[in-house]
């Protein structure tokens, strides 16, 4: 009787401690907060959570090889490489004047001519606040934009079309494939004059477009301060399936100057006029070729022709063959280029 009791003790014991161990709640996870897609301003966007802020991130990276430099005569001495890196970030959220959004472009890049094995430049490329139409910030000059650059080669600037990052206010009103834009831009960039510093006066961009799927047509003018001269720059556009081509003219008001819109070769300038053309081809979805070719009237002559195959999607491989020729009191020369690209876009 006594092992019975001693027994039965034991197995309430047993149970009891059960019962406790049972007792014992884990504590309930925090909700998650997941990352929603925001449409509403295109692919890519999502809110930044507990915000109403979309934000959009992506990027490149770049590598490039090239035998000879399209931009400076006398450079066929080897090969150079580039690594290049660059980040995107953009936000967008409505407000009562419509989109506020804000666009920002960082750039690492390392070329093997330093050949440190260390140097590796930072650059900020555009960080821009817009709504209602104004944008302010650092960004392509509006007179490069407006006509949207080049042809779709890598070396579409050898001869110029105008100046890349400057600080700038803008405003662009658009009504269906109408659209103009007026802009003031810093005068103080060393490349083409003086830097400012004699008085307030900023340098001023207009432009108006039309565009619609086939067809395209841009006219834009810079005036510079500082060198008390200006250009004017028109772009036709085309579109014909598979085909796609344009034209692109300039006008220098002082042929013996060189500014902020009529910017040269890199080494004399236009002189009074300089001219762009280019067409491109879609074999396939994957394949594409694209050929340019760029005068002045300072005999500069300037021609790229180049493949684009993405073998998958977001990866570019692009070989590129250019020529350039000098015929100017500064430089008399000419030679081949060629390069080829491979790109991760994401």
């Amino acid at each position: 009787m006594k092992t019975l009791l001693l027994a039965s003790a034991a197995a309430l014991a047993i149970g009891s401690a059960a019962q406790a161990a049972d007792a014992v709640v884990a504590a309930e996870a925090e909700p998650m907060d997941y990352v929603k897609v925001c449409d509403a301003y295109g692919t890519g966007y999502f809110y930044i959570p507990g915000t109403e802020t979309c934000l959009k991130v992506g990027g490149r990276i770049r590598f490039d090889l090239k035998a000879a430099d399209s931009y400076k005569a006398d450079s066929d001495h080897g090969w150079t490489s580039l690594t290049r890196a660059e980040i995107y970030m953009d936000t967008a959220s409505d407000t009562e004047y419509g989109a506020l959004k804000t666009k920002l472009i960082a750039r690492h890049e390392f070329v093997n001519t330093y050949n440190d094995g260390t140097h590796t430049t930072t650059k900020l490329i555009a960080a821009t606040i817009s709504l209602a139409g104004f944008q302010v910030g650092l960004t392509d000059s509006l007179y490069t934009t407006f006509t949207n650059y080049g042809g779709d080669v890598a070396n579409d600037d050898v001869i110029k079309f105008g100046l890349k990052e400057t600080n700038q206010i803008s405003y662009t009103y658009q009504a269906g494939d109408l659209k103009a834009s007026l802009g003031v831009e810093a005068d103080d960039n060393v490349a083409y004059a003086d830097p400012n510093g004699n008085d307030y006066v900023p340098n001023f961009v207009g432009g108006v477009s039309y565009a619609t799927d086939m067809f395209g047509v841009a006219v834009v003018g810079g005036y510079d301060d500082t060198a008390d001269a200006g250009a004017i720059k028109g772009r036709l556009d085309g579109k014909f399936g598979a085909l796609s081509v344009f034209v692109m003219g300039a006008w220098n008001t002082d042929g013996d100057t060189i500014h902020a819109y009529a910017p040269g070769d890199g080494y004399v300038g236009w002189g009074d006029w300089a001219a762009w053309g280019g067409v491109g081809y879609k074999f396939a979805d994957d394949l594409a070729a694209n050929v340019q070719v760029a005068g002045t009237d300072k005999k500069t002559f300037a021609a790229a022709a180049n493949l684009k195959w993405n073998p998958v999607s977001g990866l570019l491989i692009q070989p590129e063959v250019t020529y350039t020729k000098w015929d100017n009191k500064v430089v008399d020369a000419d030679h081949w280029n060629g390069m080829v690209r491979f790109q991760r876009t994401f």
